[in-house]
């Protein structure tokens, strides 16, 4: 195409003027996010329509200074910051993670109960339609019931097969959390015990395993987790009939010298606390 429009006709050559102009012309039109400096701007002010705590949380809008929550809208892929408010006025926290619909970040020390905004560039948002409250980390449970939804009790210990677990029967998809502070010990995949966690009970040489999770627990070996913290979901993978929680405590390592005690007890206490 190059070589006939350098090769061609006069009446080529204007017609190709004509056309590199006619483009020129129609370039700012189609590139809408170029600037007249020639770099990028955003391609619209954020929207901020909610703001959820997603560690270290108390609930779905109950945070703790240094828990994560993640911001919700539209337009988000420029954010730098994420405000909240504070005693002496707002408080700035940089991003941790973003997209164009979701960014994340840590409370900052100082936040208050409020509604956060975002600032992208030199827009700012409106604030959160939500109220995030936020308190003393003081407030935190030691422990949480690891099922977070509407659960019932299935088979027990021993249950005549030698089951070594607690089954808590939940709708498939339903939040799982770490009972405890601890580190993900295993992170695998069994014919009978499907996708499956073990955690390593912090300062203690306890151990408990989460088991028939829908997916692979979005969590690595080695890599601490807080109670309350995401673990995975309910699900009805390897052996298993009906969507539950097939949850072990073990007096020590597990397979590694410890063994299992009845868990229904440890899960019926969590679950009046919760």
């Amino acid at each position: 195409m190059f070589a006939e429009l350098r090769f061609g006709t006069g009446r080529s050559r204007a017609v190709a003027a004509a056309a590199v102009a006619c483009c020129a012309l129609a370039a700012p039109a189609l590139s809408g996010a170029a600037s007249s400096g020639g770099g990028l701007v955003a391609p619209g002010k954020p929207k901020v329509e909610d703001v959820v705590c997603v560690r270290d949380c108390l609930g779905g809008r109950t945070a703790t200074p240094g828990a994560f929550v993640q911001v919700k809208g539209e337009a988000l892929d420029f954010v730098t910051r994420v405000v909240f408010r504070g005693a002496d006025g707002p408080i700035r926290a940089r991003y941790t993670y973003r997209t164009p619909y979701r960014v994340r970040t840590v409370v900052p020390k100082g936040a208050l109960t409020g509604r956060p905004y975002v600032i992208s560039g030199r827009s700012s948002s409106n604030r959160s339609p939500h109220r995030l409250r936020v308190v003393p980390r003081s407030a935190l449970p030691e422990e949480f019931f690891p099922v977070r939804g509407r659960h019932g009790y299935g088979d027990g210990f021993g249950a005549g097969r030698g089951h070594e677990g607690t089954d808590v029967f939940a709708a498939c998809g339903t939040p799982l959390v770490a009972a405890v502070d601890g580190r993900i010990e295993y992170r695998s995949y069994h014919a009978a015990a499907g996708n499956y966690i073990v955690i390593d009970v912090r300062n203690s040489p306890d151990d408990m395993m989460y088991a028939h999770m829908l997916k692979p627990a979005p969590v690595r070996v080695g890599q601490s987790v807080s109670a309350g913290q995401r673990v995975g979901s309910v699900g009805e993978t390897g052996n298993a009939v009906g969507c539950h929680l097939h949850f072990e405590y073990w007096k020590g390592d597990w397979y590694g010298g410890g063994h299992p005690i009845d868990s229904e007890p440890y899960l019926r206490r969590l679950d009046r606390k919760s």
